[in-house]
């Protein structure tokens, strides 16, 4: 659908949405996404082959028609390169980007307009957004190619965990468009069940599991704290008879005890998926190991270390023209890869992705916390649903929970304990607010920690 058509349609009221997309799905792939997705589609299916040189080679081809592109196109690239004594041919390979600055958030706002290319119309790219759960969201523009890639690559991880065509799914992430209050959607066309966690309360949960046991999926595409908060319930209320045959998670940060609960309860493996709204940056799991795969066709993924010891990933798009996004600071964290995946495919592999430098918690003592271990405090404890940790100040830390039913002394003692010992403050205090509901963004995902600190609060 082209960009301008599907935003008019996104502000229609809730029967045209449906019916409008209804109508678009009764169109071929080919068609809906255009010539841009079958390339992409193309492309992929050779690459899927290719050794490491020939990848090597595909990037540096993709990269020296972004840097001409921006050098002619751009006015804030070619004010960054032109400040530098810089030409495009300069940077000849991927390892030469370090002649060029970063690009950061706060610097795409300040740079909105001067960062679009001026051979795009407004008719030829595509508003996005983050969902804003660091801060305000980033607002920019992709094109049709960014949008082809993304959707190629979403289909090479379901081939990668055995999907055919024609195989049921269900997607189990966002509210449904101009379905307010409702927790389910089916697609004949695609067959595809789309559901909705709002409340998480004892009743919509069931209605999700019927829903999922009458379904059947073959595959599940979900969040991983959607699927996580189901589990829990599934443990404790009812056996799940329906075993998909594979899941798949992405858009949240998977701990390694959220996937051990999830694979346990619905009793097969679990593929993760990460990447960011600005696209800059995909890698995903396949079937054979927990490796991610660095998807070097998207574009260029640079591991950053930090003094605090971690990796922040930054990436280069190679396909977005409209709005390019060259040595882009992610905000998120990861572990560096090692050997190759057993599965293999050459793509360079990445061992594990921590999260987002915003989840991390500042102690008064200026140190940073990953959420991982304040994550797990929660996990045993089976009087509590769900958790949130929110950071206003340096000194302290307000622990939202909501119970099953109830939420003993011994329980919230027993948190509080766990939490003091992973923070390893003694100047850390901490606030219990038991609650009946977590509010969730607009994106209709609920973030486990939220910190309202700015940078200057810990320099």
């Amino acid at each position: 659908m082209l960009p301008f058509l599907k935003n008019i349609v996104k502000r229609a009221p809730g029967p045209l949405v449906r019916g409008a997309t209804f109508l678009y799905r009764l169109t071929p792939p080919s068609f809906r996404y255009g010539r841009g997705f079958k390339k992409a589609l193309a492309l992929l299916q050779q690459s899927e082959h290719w050794d490491t040189g020939e990848l090597e080679q595909y990037q540096q081809r993709r990269l020296e028609s972004l840097l001409n592109h921006c050098y002619s196109n751009v006015p804030y690239y070619r004010k960054v390169f032109d400040e530098r004594g810089l030409k495009p041919g300069d940077i000849q390979v991927p390892d030469d980007l370090k002649k060029l600055p970063f690009l950061t958030k706060e610097i795409v706002r300040k740079n909105k307009k001067d960062l679009l290319a001026t051979n795009f119309s407004f008719w030829s790219r595509e508003a996005a957004h983050t969902s804003g759960s660091t801060g305000s969201p980033l607002n920019f523009f992709v094109d049709n190619a960014t949008m082809s890639m993304n959707r190629a690559l979403a289909l090479r991880h379901l081939a990668w965990v055995g999907y055919k065509e024609g195989d049921p799914v269900a997607v189990f992430k966002e509210p449904l468009s101009g379905r307010h209050g409702r927790f389910k959607d089916y697609d004949p066309v695609t067959r595809e069940l789309r559901l909705t966690l709002t409340r998480s309360d004892d009743t919509e949960l069931e209605h999700i599991f019927e829903a999922l046991e009458t379904f059947k999926p073959t595959f599940i595409s979900a969040w991983p704290s959607s699927l996580y908060i189901l589990a829990r319930w599934i443990d404790r209320h009812k056996p799940l008879k329906h075993r998909p045959k594979f899941l798949i998670t992405s858009s949240e940060n998977l701990y390694p005890h959220v996937r051990e609960q999830i694979e346990s309860t619905f009793r097969c493996q679990l593929s993760d998926w990460y990447g960011q709204e600005e696209s800059v940056a995909i890698a995903m799991q396949c079937s054979h190991s927990g490796k991610y795969h660095v998807q070097m066709e998207l574009g260029i993924l640079e591991l950053m270390p930090r003094e605090d010891g971690y990796d922040e990933i930054v990436g280069t798009c190679l396909h977005n023209f409209a709005m390019p996004f060259i040595r882009y600071k992610s905000g998120d964290l990861a572990v560096k890869g090692g050997e190759s995946c057993t599965c293999g495919r050459k793509h360079p592999t990445i061992d594990g992705i921590i999260g987002r430098e915003a989840d991390l918690i500042v102690t008064p003592e200026r140190k940073l916390v990953s959420p991982l271990g304040m994550n797990y405090a929660f996990y045993y404890l089976n009087e509590i649903k769900e958790g949130q940790i929110i950071q206003h100040d340096l000194n302290t830390l307000l622990v939202k929970i909501i119970p099953w039913e109830k939420l003993s002394e011994d329980t919230i003692a027993t948190l509080r304990n766990q939490l003091t010992e992973h923070v390893k403050s003694s100047s850390m205090e901490f606030v219990f607010e038991c609650v009946d509901e977590i509010p969730r963004l607009k994106s209709g995902k609920r973030p486990f920690v939220i910190s309202n600190l700015r940078s200057q609060d810990f320099d």
